[in-house]
């Protein structure tokens, strides 16, 4: 990487010294399923480049490694448990209903957290977003002031242009924070592989617009900007001889509680999460379910773990007695995964597991601008740490009672 690609980065991220506020701009961008191993295996030149012009980090996702509960984290700074989303599929006994990708648009019941953009509108700074998980959840305070929801239609390269737009605003109406998520690097991944030349290929896509809009910034917008870049969570292959098809896990009586909806299974291609409804259930019968899916755990223990409420790992975070947190978690172990005869999937890789001790499925963060110390590289980090960066670097209190910490950041931080 030569001398002078480095330093534009720096140059880019900088700006002019006409920025409209003492305060930069934050951009959060976030790259869905980018595994930190990509950097050095497909070496894109760009995130490297700016990565070599303020710092990075391996970043951790909380469990489950599954795109909404690690994305609501990353933007309320706290466990899935508090944020309410929990996985990308899970039940609220509650609600008497299993979760939906996107149900915070109008229940407000399912997000239990305030995300960062209603927190800065608090504090009358503008925000936008162009495509985040639960962007229009409504009850957790305001919306973004530009909120563009998630669609099947818009390429990543508008997800830039208009960022860019945002930023050329006048100065009363521009955004100072914004974040946008993109999507083409996980898709290729789970259906194409870890290894594979389609993946190779949307790094590289990404990679190319990200340099691109880095010199947009540079030539076309004179605010000051720190960009925080990351992604959510890496993926792994899936053998498909460990495959656990849910006939075999459930037999008849056990498939006869879920007809009567005396138990209700949530299924993803590595959790099962399993709630009973505690007024139909007694102690005993559940204990006798539980006995049941133990013995057909014992003849294939090296596929998935069963674990009970109560008794989940620590680092899982789900040890408060809330409605959401399921009774029993089957879990399957690395590189196998559920399946289900009436729901079939051509996926090769996936994320999910316990993302611990799983290098492959820790992310990537990258963060450089006028308050980012270039060249700063930090220990691996939880992503509920973000939301503190953000604050500071926007001048802002930090928000109370959330799980992130200040200190953990602090070090890439610039004092002036």
């Amino acid at each position: 990487m030569s001398r002078f690609v480095i330093f534009l980065f720096v140059v880019i991220v900088s700006g002019a010294v006409y920025g409209k506020t003492a305060k930069s701009t934050v951009i959060l961008l976030s790259i869905d399923g980018f595994a930190y191993d990509y950097l050095s295996k497909y070496q894109p030149k760009n995130l490297l480049a700016f990565a070599k012009s303020g710092a990075r980090a391996k970043l951790l996702p909380v469990y489950p490694s599954k795109t909404f509960p690690n994305h609501l984290s990353i933007i309320t700074g706290v466990y899935p448990a508090k944020h309410g989303i929990i996985h990308n599929k899970f039940y609220h006994p509650k609600l008497g209903e299993k979760y939906s990708l996107g149900a915070g648009k109008n229940d407000s019941t399912w997000l239990t957290a305030q995300p960062f953009w209603s927190f800065v509108e608090e504090n009358n700074i503008s925000s936008a977003v162009y495509f985040w998980p639960e962007s229009e959840a409504i009850g957790q305070g305001s919306l973004p002031s530009f909120n563009i929801p998630y669609n099947r239609t818009d390429s990543e390269k508008a997800h830039f242009d208009q960022i860019i737009n945002w930023l050329k605003l006048p100065e009363a109406q521009a955004p100072q924070f914004i974040a946008s998520y993109f999507s083409s690097v996980d898709d290729a991944g789970h259906k194409y592989g870890a290894n594979s030349a389609q993946l190779k290929h949307a790094v590289a896509e990404i990679d190319d617009l990200f340099g691109d809009f880095i010199s947009r910034l540079q030539k076309e917008i004179s605010t000051n900007v720190n960009v925080i870049l990351l992604s959510d969570h890496g993926m792994m292959q899936i053998d498909k001889n460990n495959n656990i098809n849910v006939t075999a896990v459930f037999d008849e009586k056990l498939i006869k509680l879920i007809t009567e909806k005396s138990m209700v299974v949530a299924q993803s291609s590595t959790q099962l999460y399993v709630y009973f409804d505690h007024d139909k259930l007694n102690k005993a019968q559940q204990e006798s379910t539980f006995q049941a899916l133990m013995a057909k755990q014992s003849l294939t223990p090296d596929l998935y773990t069963i674990y009970r409420k109560g008794n989940y790992p620590e680092h899982w975070q789900l040890h408060d007695d809330l409605a959401i947190i399921p009774d029993l978690i089957l879990e399957a172990a690395a590189n196998s995964s559920f399946t289900h005869d009436k729901y079939p999937s051509d996926n090769v890789a996936t994320h999910g597991y316990d993302a611990k001790n799983k290098q492959a499925l820790s992310a990537i963060f990258l963060a450089s601008g006028p308050d980012i110390i270039k060249g700063r590289e930090l220990d691996a980090f939880e992503n509920i740490h973000i939301v503190p960066l953000m604050s500071q670097l926007l001048g802002l209190p930090q928000i109370p009672h959330i799980d992130g910490k200040p200190s953990v950041l602090a070090p890439i931080i610039k004092s002036h």
